[in-house]
């Protein structure tokens, strides 16, 4: 796939002439010569890519490979002359070190640089440049002699791919699967009382029939949820350690049963054979004598399943079950109860994939006239046989063309004399079919593995750094990430696997179909290579390198890659890595070792010491890297040559025992995201924070300077920083950063308050902000500055918030969430809250209210949709007067040990569940007085764990509720893998975000 080599190499040759204007003199005709004739190169390049996947000749394959050879060529070229330029002249960052002598040095130094610029560099590139237009001449000529027929693509028409919310629910499970669904919950309950026994229940049938989704539906059934005590959903990805799978079942079902939660609060596993057969006692023990569900979502060993099967007690005749979903012939597994025939999925008929299809490409409107001819379904029904995933690509492609003409074409390109061609033919005229900006960024996802539920924040960034985001007019380049993103999901490329609040897109993930499709087109287009270990077979010419190592922390990698771009890796996690700044280690908490194990497939490894430490020499032979991305490595320092990879936009090192950052990284003047979080690392040299090009830091906590600093007019992104020492305004750092959308602060004190608010006033951009301290400021919610606010997360007393003129309104039109904690508000503070217009979320804990009443008036919250009281110890009434909250559904109660009544709930006509937890129960005879249907919704927490305030960003979490007369709702939520709701980073389009690591989750087999 030559195309998005070609484009990359445009999108550069672009760079360079606008970047290096200077340097470049007499050769800028020679590189605009150049442009010309790759941009034509590139439109037959299209066409040719087409042609190879039906039956194209060798000489066009051998074509196309050269031409790709002279892609990277350019490539090369470029990066070289990047290099040598810098070479050649002091540049910015060497300003900054030697200011105090700079001022009469300057012009002697622009001299000797535009000289050496003249000669070497200048040169040096025509030369190269002459050589590589000889190569395309060369091409051009060798395709008319071997008569090698390419034709330029077609370029059609693209419709908005504007997202319809209807999309991301699985509806077409309703109808189309209502007799299955119907069979499988019947066996599951079994009201009969005739299967007392511990049953296995399987369904069957190919990828991307819908097996996932179907057991998703019975899994957060009410009456499934109320039928079981314990419940566990665990995927099944292929070669993944039983250990593995043992520890995140373990840690699964331990919540769910209370004396076991605090029977191993302390207690961890390690990973040798002697404590996994520990803790497969523990979890046969707390599953014995219980009734238990358990998913096995995505079967693909024989093996697994049979250690899996002996771990699971059958001892007790309660019900329990086992619910399999498997592409695997059911003939070959072995427990599976003969008496229970496996459900086979069938492929949808015309009627309900006509319907699936509509509601991919129209949405919730109705098909327009010219498209309700039958043929059109019918020729959809036969080229996709029917599956589901088929149906929703499909779709995609077809939603992007506006006239009936080219779903014509489309629909030829798919059928051979008459008949379709395989499934597998759709996924390549989908990507085909993608804009040329899409191509390289739909790619990309092959760099991670499948089965990986992905955050959207940190593949932007990665799509930004190399390059394949184009800047377009009055929009940040985050905000065009996005857009792509939200066009690959139009496109039914991506699935979103979880929305916000606000209905934005909060997770995303790639079927396996599709994975396995994109892994092997960017394997053949050399656009990337994937392994387990760094053995790579031509390390000289790989550019971008994944490696993907899940046993071992170490994996040693050669210095032998000069032509790499990017490198990709994640690897097993050290699971008593921590993030003390002292460089102890320390265990993981237990949410925490859960979601690196939900995170990993295992593959091959070494036998390398856990005491190994990476030096990451290797970096100092890959002079034109731009992206390194390291998760789970085991290092403490970077190598001090890291200052010379002048190309690097992108450094991340998180999950791992560094310790320090190098003093060279000053010099990294194109450096855009750095992320350290999960690490040690507390501070970066003063001189850090001098590169103008950073768009985001993310640490755990990292110093910030005590000084101001340079504008960074292009920080977006601020997150796990804590202040030097005391600030003043004119000195606070934050006031050269007046653009950041998201910030994350703590350890303030009163030493900071007024600097920061200050500062604060300046930032008319800030959508997330998140203040940890003995004394924050209070002026956020007066300050004009924060109209734009969507996320605000307070941990300490606010300073002067009682003590505001009465009249004082507060000015946060666009928050969504708000979390206090610690904060001693008043009734009046409350009272003032309720104006806001978009308050969606709201929660008050540790001693935030400082009163025994609190009365929510007339009209006050009116988009409130979920409240929680936790530890508000001092709190003992709550009035809701008429018309306060109308849209609350969940309201939450922990440790309020001091609260007795909760008046006018019944007035709530949204409220779906009251979840109590460790409070008197008065309360809840109080509201079995006031109303009896209103009681029934009450939820008895067993155990806490429930609360938002685990680890593990963006996991679906069920945990066992206590239930009264009605049945259950599946009560679920989203823990963060930082102190509560730190999975919201904030960002610049008002999307709660995640911390960047990846899990396996159900829906993607």
């Amino acid at each position: 796939m030559a195309d998005a080599g070609v484009t990359g190499v445009l999108a550069k040759l672009g760079e360079l002439a606008a970047e290096e204007a200077t340097a470049l003199l007499r050769v800028d005709a020679e590189i605009r010569a150049l442009r010309r004739k790759l941009a034509y190169l590139q439109a037959l390049v299209r066409g040719a890519d087409r042609q190879r996947r039906g039956r194209a000749s060798e000489l066009l394959l051998l074509w196309l490979r050269e031409t790709r050879e002279v892609a990277f060529e350019v490539e090369d070229a470029v990066d070289e002359f990047h290099l040598r330029v810098e070479a050649c002249r002091p540049g910015a960052r060497w300003r900054r070190r030697r200011r105090w002598w700079w001022g009469w040095h300057r012009d002697a130094v622009s001299l000797v640089q535009d000289l050496a610029t003249q000669f070497f560099v200048r040169h040096g590139l025509s030369n190269q440049i002459s050589k590589i237009n000889e190569r395309i001449d060369e091409l051009n000529q060798n395709k008319e002699t071997y008569q090698i027929e390419s034709s330029p693509s077609e370029i059609w028409s693209s419709s908005s791919v504007e997202m319809d919310p209807e999309w991301y629910e699985d509806k077409y499970v309703i109808g189309s699967r209502e007799r299955e669904f119907a069979i499988l919950k019947d066996l599951i309950i079994n009201k009969e009382g005739d299967m007392p026994h511990r049953a296995v229940i399987s369904i069957f049938g190919e990828r991307g029939i819908g097996k996932t989704t179907l057991a998703k539906q019975l899994y957060n059934d009410p009456d499934i949820i109320k039928h079981f005590e314990v419940h566990a959903w665990v995927c099944l990805p292929p070669h993944v350690r039983f250990r593995d799978y043992v520890e995140i079942m373990h840690m699964q079902v331990n919540p769910q049963i209370p004396e076991a939660s605090e029977k191993n609060d302390n207690t961890t596993f390690a990973l040798g054979n002697e404590e996994t057969t520990d803790m497969e006692f523990n979890l046969r023990q707390n599953l014995e004598n219980r009734r238990y569900l358990v998913v096995l979502d995505g079967l693909v060993s024989i093996s697994d399943w049979n250690s899996l099967f002996a771990v699971l007690p059958h001892t007790n005749a309660n019900g329990s079950r086992i619910l399999l979903t498997t592409h695997l012939n059911v003939k070959e597994i072995n427990h599976i109860d003969p008496q229970i025939a496996p459900v086979k999925l069938p492929y949808l008929d015309e009627k309900h994939g006509e319907e699936l299809f509509c509601q991919r490409v129209f949405g919730t409107i109705e098909p327009p006239q010219i498209y309700r001819s039958k043929v059109y379904y019918k020729k959809v029904h036969n080229i996709s046989t029917g599956l589901p995933l088929a149906i929703t690509v499909l779709a995609g492609i077809l939603r992007s063309k506006f006239i009936p003409m080219e779903w014509d074409v489309i629909f030829e390109q798919l059928e051979s004399n008459g008949q379709p061609k395989p499934v597998r033919s759709i996924w390549s005229l989908a990507f085909d079919d993608l804009p040329h900006y899409l191509k390289s960024c739909f790619l990309y996802l092959a760099s991670v593995s499948e089965n990986v539920i992905l955050y959207p924040d940190r593949l932007v960034r990665l799509w930004i750094a190399e390059g394949f985001v184009m800047p377009k007019k009055a929009e940040t380049l985050e905000d065009v990430g996005f857009d792509y993103l939200k066009e690959l999901v139009a496109r039914g490329l991506v699935q979103v696997v979880q929305k916000d609040a606000g209905g934005s897109i909060k997770l995303v993930a790639i079927h396996n179909l599709l994975h396995a499709f994109v892994e092997s087109e960017a394997q053949d287009s050399s656009f990337l290579e994937i392994h387990h270990h760094a053995n790579v077979v031509n390390p000289n010419a790989v550019r971008r390198l994944a490696i993907q190592n899940y046993v071992d922390a170490y994996v040693h990698i050669p210095n032998v890659f000069p032509k790499l771009r990017s490198l990709l890796c994640d690897f097993a996690e050290d699971q008593q890595r921590g993030s003390s700044s002292s460089g102890e280690l320390q265990p993981q908490s237990l949410w925490g070792n859960l979601a690196e194990l939900c995170s990993r497939a295992c593959g091959t490894s070494e036998n390398v010491g856990s005491s190994t430490l990476h030096g990451l020499h290797f970096l100092q032979g890959s002079r034109y890297l731009r992206v390194v991305d390291l998760y789970g490595l085991k290092t403490r320092k970077l190598p001090d040559e890291i200052g010379s990879i002048i190309h690097l936009r992108y450094l991340g090192i998180r999950n791992s025992n560094l310790v320090e950052l190098p003093s060279s990284i000053y010099k990294l003047d194109s450096l855009q995201t750095l992320d350290v979080r999960k690490t040690n690392v507390a501070k970066a040299v003063d001189e850090f924070w001098d590169i103008e090009a950073l768009r985001h830091v993310l640490a755990e906590k990292m110093i910030l300077p005590d000084c101001s600093v340079v504008p960074l007019n292009n920080l977006m992104t601020l997150n796990g920083v804590v202040p030097c020492g005391p600030w003043d305004e004119k000195s606070c750092p934050l006031n050269s950063m007046i653009y950041l959308r998201s910030l994350s602060l703590s350890d303030i004190s009163a030493a900071h308050t007024a600097a920061l608010s200050a500062a604060l006033r300046k930032m008319e951009f800030l959508l997330y902000l998140n203040l940890s301290g003995e004394f924050l400021p209070s002026s956020m919610f007066t300050s004009s500055s924060m109209r734009r606010l969507q996320t605000l997360i307070l941990h300490g007393k606010l300073q002067g918030i009682n003590d505001l003129p009465s009249d004082d309104r507060y000015v946060l039109p666009n928050l969504t969430m708000l979390y206090l904690h610690g904060s001693e508000v008043s009734q009046q503070f409350v009272h003032k809250l309720g104006t806001l217009p978009c308050l969606v979320e709201m929660e008050l804990s540790a001693v935030s209210y400082s009163e025994g009443e609190m009365k929510l008036f007339l009209d006050g919250f009116p988009s409130l949709a979920r409240l929680k009281l936790k530890n508000v110890s001092m709190l003992q009434e709550v009035e809701i007067r008429g018309g306060a909250m109308p849209m609350l559904s969940i309201l939450a109660m922990y440790d309020c040990d001091s609260l007795k009544t909760f008046k006018n709930l019944n007035s709530l006509e949204h409220l779906q569940e009251v979840a109590i937890y460790n409070t008197p129960p008065e309360i809840v005879d109080n509201i079995k007085l006031e109303d009896e249907k209103l009681f029934s919704k009450i939820k008895l927490l067993t155990n806490p764990m429930m609360t938002a305030d685990r680890d593990f960003p963006g996991h679906v979490v069920r945990m066992r509720i206590k239930m009264l007369d009605e049945p259950a709702h599946d009560l679920r939520v989203a823990v963060a893998s930082e102190p509560h709701c730190s999975d919201m980073e904030g960002d610049y389009h008002g999307e709660r975000k995640a911390t960047d690591q990846v899990h396996y989750g159900p829906g993607l087999l």
